[in-house]
């Protein structure tokens, strides 16, 4: 995640560096008119189609769990989610964000290896239906260190908190595991504006956290441009990983989602 924070701080400083001193040489930047440079709320809905590596595992009553691979064991297979973004300037340089991503994926598949699950054993052979349903909500603050027609960059202090529910159903037998995740990040966010209607944008954040026997571990890195028609709507285009790690009392889990994403900006 170092190297990833000091990646986004150096490409955008470039290019707004770049684009400062070529109008020192008589080079005209791009204009924030038509660009939507100059707003004081940013909404995104996109769909995100991710490719999935999930693996979960839950103990009960001493019986240590299965590390069960959700895509090889329980048949998920990638599927397209809601993403919601909303960004509120306080001023220039300070910002309100907030995001919202529902999660969740569905299996129906006849085991081909024996799996314990919640204290629970769910033989090979056993038809099984499975559901994860994982919530991810994010609120924080990003102060601009860079602001100008350019470009900006700044660093980002959120909360995420992930919610996640896991449910395996065969003949008689029926179990599920609920975990909330609460964890503090820290990470950088870079804009340029490569063209009038054209910006750039690079997100990293993260945090790995331990409290007695609980921990978790989550980045989110997103790279996407956005292309705008008006000052006020354009279209957005990205690629984003989303890693969550934790161990939660008997819950633990590894779960890494990545893919592209497309959307609508509205911009006010």
């Amino acid at each position: 995640m170092r190297k990833g924070l000091v990646w986004v701080a150096c490409a955008t400083m470039l290019v707004i560096t770049s684009g400062t001193a070529s109008a020192q040489y008589g080079a005209k930047p791009p204009s924030s008119g038509v660009s939507g440079a100059d707003y004081r709320a940013e909404l995104t809905y996109s769909l995100w189609n991710p490719t999935p590596t999930i693996r979960i595992s839950s103990e009960s009553l001493g019986i240590v769990g299965t590390d069960i691979d959700a895509v090889a064991d329980l048949g998920f297979e990638k599927n397209v989610f809601q993403d919601f973004r909303v960004v509120l300037g306080a001023t220039k340089r300070l910002k309100f964000r907030f995001g919202y991503t529902p999660i969740k994926y569905e299996g129906d598949t006849t085991l081909i290896r024996t799996i314990v699950f919640n204290g629970q054993r769910y033989t090979v052979g056993l038809p099984v239906v499975s559901s994860l349903d994982w919530k991810s909500w994010r609120a924080g603050l990003e102060y601009d260190f860079i602001s100008n027609p350019r470009g900006f960059f700044g660093f980002i202090l959120e909360g995420k908190f992930t919610e996640l529910d896991a449910q395996l159903t065969a003949p008689l037998i029926d179990e599920f595991t609920h975990v909330k995740v609460p964890i503090p990040t820290v990470g950088a966010v870079g804009r340029v504006y490569a063209a009038r209607n054209l910006a750039i944008t690079g997100e990293l954040t993260g945090f790995k956290l331990t409290i007695q026997d609980n921990s978790g571990e989550y980045v989110d890195f997103d790279l996407n441009a956005i292309y705008t028609f008006t000052r006020n709507i354009g279209v957005v285009g990205g690629y984003r990983t989303l890693y969550l790690d934790y161990g939660v009392e008997q819950d633990a889990g590894d779960l890494k989602l990545k893919g592209l994403y497309f959307g609508a900006v509205a911009r006010f």
